[in-house]
């Protein structure tokens, strides 16, 4: 599609989805960008794109605001990895396999991965032709009886007007609509508007638009996002302990009496020899986890031993060094498999984080929690809040992480001054909250409050019964 009124016309079809070419080298090439803005609200807005570069297909997307990106070129599967994270939320890809027989249904395995987030969320099976581009043709529909493949798909390839018995004839669980193009065209992006619409009244809603069906990659929010997004008016409390300490073996019964006892997410330590954020406190329990033989590997396997009998979210907290050494890439895949869905690493320079770490995060669907404090720049936060997720961890104060009796005046002051700058992502408030006062404060100048050393102490003090602990917690945060 490409001239407004035609546009509108088609829109009035019973069409639910319209595309757009973004290919120079197309004879329905937009080129015009105002154009989007002629399709109703309502209408899945498609971007079709041939192996073009990843900056002007996001660029394009964004500024379209296009749900779905389809690739019509020989876009590979690393290809849109990259593409993915660059894209605006909710934005999904489709991938165009050309087919003329049983093998070219194959290629679809190349773009149909369990790992999150999917390779593509849908695909587009058309006609095999020498040039890309429709040809009108159309290709023996009979070979996607072999694709058993998870991802929804749909059907393209010279349908025209004449082809209602052939599309009511045929059906596919995966199938969740069909590509109307050059065969209902007066002329290149010139649709027949009243051809379209007779053909299409022809069909019951539930052929031509069946429930899109339910497959193993189907998209899942971010169990942070969740968790804010659905919290109305409460305030959020989350406790850091660090893992391995007091002792080895009692990370998982202590994440899962957190969440017993109400604990809205954890913060969970990755021991290190040089904690430079943490106080006293949290540098003996570093300690003492890495004399007990705490170490990233174990702490992985101990989450994976019970990600199936927790399910508020898990944020690792621990420094770069650890976490490079593992391997980027290899640190984020086993984030998803132990059911890890945040990071907090605080000696991580923000440069690094945009051009290194996100990416990664982002390909695993990880969000990466920066923190900020009373000496922070606006024109940081604001870049901070850009360009991050989830939440910010608002540290109260520029000293490391130890319990206080009370916030004073500067940081009542600096609470409020992060509040009236209105950013995007909600704020929760650490370091140093130990009692009521520091608590109450702290949920009234952000979405909940993070409590570290006080609970390493309870924690250590109790020998690991997280019950006791949490006990000595709640009576220590009313008085």
């Amino acid at each position: 599609m490409r001239e407004p009124n035609n546009i509108r016309a088609i829109s009035q079809t019973g069409i639910t989805w319209m595309g757009m070419i973004f290919w120079p080298k197309s004879s329905r090439y937009v080129s015009d960008l105002t154009v989007a803005s002629a399709i109703p609200e309502g209408i899945t807005r498609v971007g079709v794109f041939v192996n073009q570069p990843l900056e002007e297909i996001a660029n394009i997307a964004k500024t379209c605001r296009l749900d779905i990106i389809q690739l019509h070129g020989s876009e590979t599967a690393d290809y849109i990895r990259q593409l993915r994270p660059m894209l605006h939320d909710g934005c999904k890809i489709m991938k165009a396999i050309s087919v003329s027989n049983a093998d070219d249904i194959k290629k679809a395995a190349d773009y149909d991965s369990a790992t999150f987030p999917p390779i593509a969320d849908f695909i587009l099976f058309d006609t095999k032709c020498k040039t890309v581009g429709g040809s009108g043709r159309q290709f023996d529909w009979t070979v996607l009886d072999g694709y058993n493949g998870e991802m929804p798909f749909l059907l393209s390839g010279g349908i025209g007007p004449d082809d209602y018995e052939r599309i009511a004839s045929f059906h596919h669980p995966k199938m969740i609509g069909i590509d109307l193009n050059s065969r209902f065209e007066l002329a290149p992006a010139l649709k027949d508007a009243p051809t379209l619409s007779s053909f299409i009244k022809k069909f019951p809603p539930t052929h031509l638009h069946p429930p899109t069906p339910t497959y193993k990659k189907k998209l899942v929010m971010n169990k942070i996002n969740e968790l804010f997004a659905n919290r109305g008016d409460k305030k959020l409390l989350s406790l850091y302990f660090c893992s391995g300490c007091p002792k080895l073996d009692c990370t998982g019964e202590v994440i899962k009496t957190m969440e017993h006892r109400g604990i809205d997410f954890i913060e969970v330590g990755i021991p290190f020899s040089d904690p430079m954020a943490d106080g006293p406190v949290i540098q003996d329990a570093a300690t003492t986890a890495l004399r007990n033989g705490q170490t990233l590997k174990n702490l992985f396997a101990q989450l994976s031993a019970i990600k199936d009998e927790v399910s508020i979210p898990l944020i690792l907290m621990g420094y770069l060094n650890p976490i490079m050494n593992y391997g980027y890439d290899a640190f984020f895949a086993e984030c998803v498999k132990s059911g890890v869905s945040g990071v907090i690493i605080p000696d991580l320079p923000f440069k690094d984080y945009l051009d290194e770490i996100k990416p990664m995060a982002d390909k695993y669907d990880i969000r990466v929690i920066m923190l900020i404090t009373p000496e922070t720049s606006e024109e940081r936060i604001r870049f901070i809040d850009e360009h991050t997720d989830g939440f910010i961890y608002m540290v109260s104060s520029a000293a490391t992480t130890g319990a206080q009796k009370s916030f004073d005046e500067a940081k009542q002051e600096y609470f409020r001054r992060i509040n009236a700058m209105n950013l995007r992502n909600p704020r929760m408030i650490g370091f140093g909250i130990s009692n009521k006062q520091t608590l109450e404060s702290a949920q009234a100048n952000a979405a909940g409050a993070i409590i570290g050393s006080k609970f390493v102490t309870l924690l250590k003090e109790a020998d690991g019964d997280a019950d006791k602990a949490l006990d000595r917690l709640f009576a220590a945060l009313a008085e």
